[in-house]
């Protein structure tokens, strides 16, 4: 095996352990900006999305959901009943159910629930703001569901509102495929009960459940943009791209006949194409439909908007894609300086911009620059989301790997090996990024001459049968 290794550079040992982002990160994305994305909605009077990073307001991650409504009362007539405790709770059970899922999982079925696994393992990573997005979901959902009244009798749709409330999440379901089932004739309710039994499933991170739900409601109400969006982000966290593309352009063309070329959700809709382009390798798409939606949020909220600096972080990813580091830095700094002006220092968009700047420089062989950037992003997320964060390890992975380029082999492996510790704890054994850890000790250990050493390490990082995340951070 040494031997196979040892014939290989040191970046093709690393990008054998590498592979694009994949829809787990758009399931981060959305972790960790769907609440921003719904206060903003408060800041400009309409209640138009629900969903992932990608949203009227920030336009970065995968699908988002355009409710359509006007004004709403966002569910405020009903008390949610769950505390952070219990959803995380809730989230720590569903944890060891996947793991011992995939104990038992035949190889078709493993990386489902890897998927599942590590989008369960990024909500608790970021509780707080996890807990907060799901409240306002719930909130958002209420409202929705408050619509139909009339249409069913009030005692039964009260009752679900109020298991949906209580986040009782197995009575709401059974609440709602009864509905589902006795409306067979109204469609309209139909569809929502389907739709609502998909986001139950989605919350309960059972991604395949969530996927067929939404599809029907999809197929008894095709001209609905939320129903159409919501099947295009659990096609995206699945990895079915081109499908997700299909749902992704029928929102599209929906959205233009309604509200034309000018509109937010149009930009939303394109951001999507772009990242599910993206994740298809078809940069030069991805990199059209970015440019469009940029271009409308430039015209709609200006330069100083998170929006604006989210498409241009995912047009410097594109770019750098293609080999066009250059113009990838460009974008960066642009994305950079305008979220700097928003949010100050201490915030895990500036944080990601300066780690993905640092990226670039490294592939240009700018080693100190690169590291310049990785210090102030792991300075920063230090402050924002401590120790045993998965971007904390990634920045220190990332030291690892510009210092020992610039020949600092000893100085690469203490980073290293802090980022081993802190990934370790965090997701256990298997898992990418301890994967990705191991194989950088081993690489740096090769060059310092410990063959044992390196063996060892590049064994158990093979041994995991896993592939390391990227080093970028979509936005």
């Amino acid at each position: 095996m040494l031997n196979w290794w040892s014939g290989l550079t040191e970046d093709n040992q690393i990008k054998l352990l590498i592979v694009p982002i994949t829809a787990f990160l758009a399931s981060f994305g959305y972790l960790l900006k769907k609440l921003f994305d719904k206060k903003q909605q408060s800041t400009t009077q309409t209640l138009t999305i629900q969903g992932d990073t990608n949203t009227q307001t920030t336009n970065g991650g995968t699908a988002v959901i355009n409710t359509g409504s006007g004004n709403v009362s966002m569910g405020d007539n009903y008390h949610i009943g769950v505390t952070l405790e219990q959803y995380e709770q809730g989230l720590k059970s569903r944890e060891i159910e996947v793991r011992e899922e995939l104990k038992q999982a035949q190889a078709k079925d493993r990386q489902m629930k890897e998927v599942e696994l590590q989008a369960v393992q990024q909500q608790l990573q970021n509780i707080s703001t996890s807990y907060e997005a799901h409240i306002v979901s719930l909130k958002e959902r209420i409202t929705q569901l408050e619509g139909l009244s009339g249409q069913l009798p009030d005692e039964v749709l009260t009752e679900a509102i109020n298991a949906l409330a209580q986040d009782k999440s197995h009575q709401a379901d059974q609440l709602f495929k009864q509905i589902e089932e006795q409306a067979d004739t109204v469609i309209k309710v139909a569809a929502e009960a389907a739709y609502q039994r998909g986001l139950i499933a989605e919350d309960a991170i059972h991604y395949t459940e969530a996927l067929e739900h939404c599809e029907k409601a999809v197929r008894l109400a095709l001209e609905n943009i939320l129903y159409l969006n919501q099947a295009g982000e659990i096609n995206q966290i699945l990895a079915n791209y081109e499908k997700a593309i299909e749902y992704f352009e029928l929102a599209l063309s929906s959205d233009l006949k309604t509200l034309g070329e000018a509109h937010p959700d149009v930009a939303r809709d394109r951001n999507n194409l772009g990242l599910a382009w993206q994740s298809l390798g078809e940069y030069q798409k991805s990199i059209d439909y970015y440019a469009l939606a940029l271009s409308s949020n430039l015209k709609t909220f200006g330069e100083a908007h998170p929006a604006v600096a989210t498409s241009r972080n995912n047009l410097g990813l594109a770019w750098y894609s293609l080999g066009e580091t250059q113009k990838s830095i460009g974008y960066y700094e642009l994305a950079l300086s305008s979220d700097l002006k928003t949010f100050g220092e201490a915030h895990p968009n500036v944080a990601k911009y300066r780690n993905n700047l640092g990226e670039a420089w490294r592939s240009l062989g700018e080693y100190h620059k690169a590291i310049g950037y990785y210090e102030l992003a792991l300075s920063s997320n230090l402050k924002t989301l401590g120790e045993s964060h998965p971007a904390v390890a990634t920045n220190r992975n990332n030291l690892g790997l510009a210092w020992n380029s610039l020949g600092e082999t000893q100085k690469s492996i203490e980073y290293y090996e802090l980022a081993l510790s802190s990934d370790l704890k965090t997701f256990g054994e298997a898992h990418p990024d301890v994967s990705r850890d191991r194989n950088n000790l081993g690489v740096a250990w090769k060059t310092l001459g410990e063959t044992q050493k390196a063996i060892d390490y590049f064994e158990l990082a093979l041994s995991s049968n896993l592939n390391p995340s990227s080093q970028l951070f979509r936005s």
